[in-house]
């Protein structure tokens, strides 16, 4: 069963996939785009520089100063990394968008595995990201920042979802079973055809008789037998 049947209760999950390829492709070209404007591995390195000086203004969690130290050491390999990753998911992006216009549910695939994984990346990023800058903030600011986070995380997923549910329901337009009663055309439904057509067919009109006790059909004494019929007198 698919996960979701409408995209924000107003789109169709194809509609909607569509729509989250483009908005993701997006979001993936203009961080690289602006990374790449701003210097690229150089502005990396004194990103890192800076922040290494002025290391106890920062939460110094294990996991962001081995993030630190990695980014100051290579930050040609982060670089690359970088805008490689956002190449290959705008691409799959590109893939995605054309799955959804042409039914073809092998093409959402890169798409769902790609997306997930920058999901997590940024989820990841986003707590470092609150452990990091806890001293810089008051108690106010940071539970704010975090549950709009959060929120903004929860919507990346939701749209994720409505990808998947295309998927699933084009596993479902695609199986034999649908096709027989709805054709091979996901948008253009067919009749159904059934085994009981044949017999609704030979279906004759009930004729209603208006007795002076009772109304019965035309069929009354088909169904039950005459010994069973009561016979009112007045």
């Amino acid at each position: 069963m698919p996960c979701m049947k409408m995209c924000c209760f107003q789109f169709s999950t194809r509609l909607g996939s569509i729509i989250v390829g483009i908005s993701s492709m997006l979001q993936v070209l203009i961080p690289a785009i602006v990374l790449i404007g701003v210097g690229g591995a150089d502005r990396l390195k004194i990103v890192a520089s800076d922040m290494n000086d002025h290391i106890n203004d920062f939460g110094q969690d294990a996991i962001f100063i081995w993030l630190l130290n990695f980014t100051y050491s290579d930050p040609k390999g982060i670089f690359l990394g970088t805008v490689l990753f956002c190449g290959i998911h705008a691409l799959c992006c590109v893939l995605m968008i054309i799955g959804a216009i042409k039914f073809q549910k092998y093409l959402l695939t890169p798409f769902i595995f790609m997306d997930f994984l920058r999901l997590c990346i940024l989820s990841l990023t986003h707590v470092i990201g609150m452990m990091v800058i806890k001293k810089q903030l008051n108690l106010g600011d940071l539970i704010a920042i975090t549950i709009a986070g959060g929120f903004g995380l929860l919507l990346l997923f939701y749209l994720w979802a409505c990808v998947v549910a295309l998927y699933q329901i084009l596993g479902i337009v695609k199986t034999e079973k649908y096709r027989k009663l709805f054709g091979n055309d996901p948008i253009s439904r067919n009749n159904i055809s059934t085994a009981n057509d044949e017999n609704t067919t030979n279906l004759q009109p009930t004729v209603t008789t208006k007795d002076k006790y009772f109304t019965y059909n035309s069929n009354f004494s088909n169904e039950y037998s005459k010994d069973n019929v009561h016979e009112y007198t007045n």
